[in-house]
């Protein structure tokens, strides 16, 4: 069941429901991380475009990340592949 959790990014305090306090108590440390240092590079921006600028950078690491899964499950698909046809070798 969902719980409420208190987490504070850049000041504010937020109650969000969650089923994994461990893991979003985590997030939020990262994201107030990222946004405290956005906010040095970029002292007269407001925190709204902070929020956005943060949230396109940890989309364009999500979208590197899963193109690297897709390259790492083709090329384990193609060992299976290579080592079932030489087992089918071995065994005719």
């Amino acid at each position: 069941m969902a719980e409420s959790v208190k987490v504070t990014i850049l000041g504010v305090d937020y109650a969000l429901r969650t089923n994994d306090e461990p893991l979003l108590r985590e997030l939020a440390v990262e994201i107030d991380t990222e946004l405290k240092e956005l906010q040095v590079q970029l002292p007269t921006q407001p925190p709204a475009k902070l929020a956005v600028l943060n949230a396109l950078n940890a989309a364009e690491r999500n979208a590197h990340a899963r193109a690297n899964e897709v390259r790492e499950l083709e090329r384990l698909t193609e060992d299976v592949n290579g080592l079932s046809e030489k087992l089918e070798q071995i065994l005719a």
